[in-house]
């Protein structure tokens, strides 16, 4: 689909509202184009060398200016009521498009966003959109007006005067020939402008979201200079730009210039030789007045699309993206699931070449808690994304209750998962909103429980707004390990079998940790439980301890069996970082 093929689709969602705009706006240039014919008449009939008789009266004059205002208001009052319908299928257009992209960004699978900058994205569906609004919005109104009017003024003045009418049929494609010139040179152009634009906006993003990292290293002249770069790139665009665009109008002014002074010379000759009354040649004078208009304003439309085509490019990128994670079509839903799972010989890696899994075997059982412990890279939160569904499976299946997580419907399959990780997101809205966000049902007892349980409620109720205290952006009202244990509230509320917790509590103190594990103890009894964690105590309760390294299990038991081991073999790996983080923990003990 090109970007003209897209520009009528969002035009032609308003299909009957489009066709009364043309209709609209071909009877308008109809009205419009009888008015040359009687100023024609009025001038011509004011000639003192014409014979008496032919002279015009002052009846004659008054009839003929009434025509002329009658002809001019009526097209007036249609062309208005054409640009009403141009500018509501203009703004349905724009909605529709920032409707599509903004869903076409919603469903993309989390691979989508390692490969694009954010600031990208957003240009995508903020600036990008703009861009277009005047294709969408005067390209409609001007552009097929433009047309309409050219043609009728060509067939026009092939009816008056086929001795004079070859002027405009050479000088309207010199027009457009020209301006498809000069907008040819301004496609890379405004290409260029529309990429150099995301990426002064990926950059003004990077610094704000990271300006507590700027200015802990005192890199703000680095910054700074970065988004000079970019700034002076997008500047020097805008004046190659505006370079090109300053061609437009003086051409189409030579056009006019040349088109009056090839209608008095050749319609003099014809005037001279008799061949033609004054009042035919004030009549295709009028008509070329009238042409210069529709010429001037097409070249601006060819201006406009071509802004719009770079944009609209770019915009089309974001909505022919197909998600990785394509959904089965017959999904399974179920209401509840008990929390079985198998990996049965999984493999991933996030690229072709570099896996993260390789070859994985397991089970866990419903409701049993497992902690997952590994070196650096050994693929420990590669497979809590895989759970639900964030990435795929390069190789073999992951079954929770029997069954394939590709089957499951993704959302049915989500809302059993609850997920609280080391990298916590909240949104710039209530407490209460923020606990609530996967569950729109929940009341407020059902939030103060879960807020119980995360060992959050206390400091809440001493809030003086409590429950309706907002976060602020990223949760920058709250501290790291109350922001912790506001995300676990918020995946407890879903009330999930599988429950995932990747360093969760890694911001909360020894105390509060031994508090929240406590309550949670009652709600993981049912719950299949993922861990990911450097607390000894959460290890050492575990049901399943899994040792992972280079994305292998090598050690799948207990704390006793991997510690001390069957018959005195115990697992080196699991004891080394088993007593590396006792170590550590001591530490932090002397250290308080």
């Amino acid at each position: 689909m090109n970007s003209l093929h897209m520009i009528f689709k969002y035009w032609l969602y308003s299909r009957k509202r489009f066709v009364k705009y043309v209709l609209f706006q071909m009877i308008a240039t109809i009205f419009g184009l009888f008015i040359p014919i009687f100023i024609g008449n009025l001038v011509g009939q004011l000639d003192p060398n014409l014979p008496k008789e032919q002279q015009a009266t002052q009846f004659n004059l008054i009839i003929n200016l009434i025509i002329i205002t009658i002809l001019g208001v009526v097209a007036y009052f249609i062309s208005r009521g054409a640009r009403i319908s141009g500018a509501k299928i203009a703004a349905r257009a724009i909605f529709y498009i920032r409707q599509d992209i903004h869903g076409a960004i919603y469903r993309q699978s989390y691979s989508y966003f390692d490969k694009y900058e954010t600031g990208q994205l957003i240009a995508r569906a903020t600036s990008d959109v703009e861009q277009t609004e005047g294709i969408f919005g005067m390209g409609l109104v001007l552009g097929i007006m433009g047309v309409l009017q050219l043609i009728g003024v060509n067939i026009a003045t092939w009816s008056v005067q086929p001795n004079l009418a070859w002027i405009l049929t050479i000088c309207i494609p010199l027009s457009v020939i020209g301006s498809l010139f000069i907008t040819k040179k301004l496609k890379p152009i405004y290409k260029e402008s529309r990429e150099a634009f995301g990426d002064l906006t990926n950059t003004i993003r990077e610094n704000i979201v990271g300006a507590q990292v700027v200015r802990m290293f005192g890199t703000q002249k680095k910054e700074f200079k970065k988004f000079s770069e970019n700034n002076m790139r997008f500047r020097d665009i805008s004046i190659l730009s505006a370079k090109y665009n300053s061609f437009f109008m003086p051409l189409n002014i030579l056009l006019l210039g040349l088109m009056i002074i090839l209608t008095l010379y050749f319609g003099g000759a014809l005037i001279l030789n008799s061949e033609m009354s004054l009042a035919l040649l004030i009549t295709f004078q009028s008509y070329i007045a009238m042409a210069i208009f529709p010429l001037v304003m097409l070249g601006n439309i060819f201006i406009m699309y071509v802004q719009a085509d770079a944009a609209l490019n770019r915009i089309r990128e974001v909505l022919e993206s197909t998600p990785d994670i394509l959904e089965d079509p017959n999904p399974i839903t179920k209401e509840s699931i008990n929390g079985d799972i198998v990996f049965d010989h999984v493999s991933f890696g996030y690229t072709q070449t570099n896996l993260i899994l390789n070859d994985m075997n397991f089970h866990i059982s419903p409701g049993q808690k497992v902690a997952i412990l590994g070196t650096t890279g050994s693929g420990k939160s590669t497979i809590i994304n895989l759970l639900p569904r964030f990435y795929d499976v390069k190789k073999g299946r992951i079954l929770i209750d029997k069954i394939d997580v590709r089957k499951y419907k993704i959302n049915n399959l989500r809302r059993h998962i609850g997920i609280v990780s080391q990298d916590t997101y909240l949104f710039d809205k209530s407490i209460k909103q923020n606990i609530a966000f996967g569950k729109d049902s929940a009341n407020m007892e059902n939030i103060e429980n879960v807020a119980e349980i995360a060992g959050i409620r206390d400091f809440i109720e001493n809030l003086p707004e409590k429950y309706e205290t907002m976060v602020g952006e990223r949760g920058m009202n709250l501290s790291g390990g109350q922001k912790q244990r506001l995300s676990i509230a918020r995946a407890l509320l879903i009330e999930p079998k599988i429950l995932i917790l990747d360093d969760s509590t890694s911001s909360v103190d020894v105390e509060t940790e031994y508090q929240i594990q406590q309550a949670l103890e009652r709600v993981m009894k049912n719950t299949t439980t993922f861990i990911i964690t450097q607390r000894i105590s959460t290890i050492r309760n575990a049901d399943v301890i899994m040792v992972l390294d280079k994305g292998r299990i090598v050690g799948l038991g207990t704390h006793d069996e991997l510690y001390n081991g069957k018959n005195g073999n115990a697992n080196p790996l699991y004891r080394q970082i088993f007593e590396t983080l006792q170590l550590k923990q001591k530490k932090d003990i002397k250290s308080l």
